[in-house]
């Protein structure tokens, strides 16, 4: 079978969640939960079974992203893949990092099956993503890529129109340039950011002009 990539966007402050329909099933991120009944329902609505999800895959700690991870994981039986630096996060529940606190929520704890480190790769079918640690954004952050393709997963690390903020727990400035120079490298046709639409018309405008804003709001070394 194809794969087909379908979008349920974040509403508030929720991220966007991405359903991967491919001979495994699997979603990128969570958003909070707190809309977990009308995710459940809009993958129902794409002819998708929540029961047959197999992996969650979070692009990093922020409850924006993981809230939902405990009741995905619950109701649907999904292995859930974090990197290996934000394992500790998602396992204790922590409301400091995960950036929780900001919410004014508590983020339930989650058993990881897979601690995600660089170049690990996720075989779903058709589609097959390479693990990129893009630190910047918080230390564990990654992106997705499948070069053949040409599809990136950006979590928070850069928008269709933006850039990930580098002001919470464990962010930096100079890793998330780092980052983004490391993106700007890569053959990118589709870039399906956290937050805000996706781009499949100019994704390297995109990243080109977070590199630029970056470098000129900022001193790096």
């Amino acid at each position: 079978m194809g794969c087909r990539i379908h979008l349920l966007a974040g509403v508030g402050f929720d991220s966007n969640v991405y359903l991967i329909e491919d001979e495994k099933i699997a979603l990128i991120d969570a958003g909070t939960g707190r809309l977990h009944d009308a995710l459940m329902e809009n993958v129902r609505e794409r002819g998708v079974d929540p029961e047959d999800i197999e992996l969650l895959i979070n692009t990093h700690c922020h409850y924006d992203h993981t809230g939902g991870d405990h009741k995905l994981s619950e109701a649907t039986g999904c292995r859930v893949l974090i990197h290996e630096l934000e394992q500790r996060v998602l396992e204790e529940g922590d409301n400091v990092l995960s950036c929780a606190v900001l919410f004014g929520e508590r983020l339930r704890p989650v058993r990881v099956h897979r601690a995600l480190r660089e170049n690990d790769l996720i075989e779903l079918g058709a589609l097959a993503l390479r693990v990129l640690h893009t630190p910047g954004h918080t230390a564990g952050s990654i992106c997705l890529h499948d070069p053949d393709r040409g599809v990136l997963f950006t979590g928070d690390t850069v928008f269709t129109d933006g850039v990930g903020r580098t002001d919470l727990p464990t962010g930096s400035a100079s890793e998330l340039v780092a980052s983004l120079k490391r993106l700007n490298q890569l053959k990118v046709r589709e870039l399906y950011p956290g937050h805000g639409p996706p781009n499949d018309r100019d994704p390297r405008r995109s990243l080109r002009s977070a590199l630029d804003f970056l470098l000129t709001q900022h001193t790096i070394e």
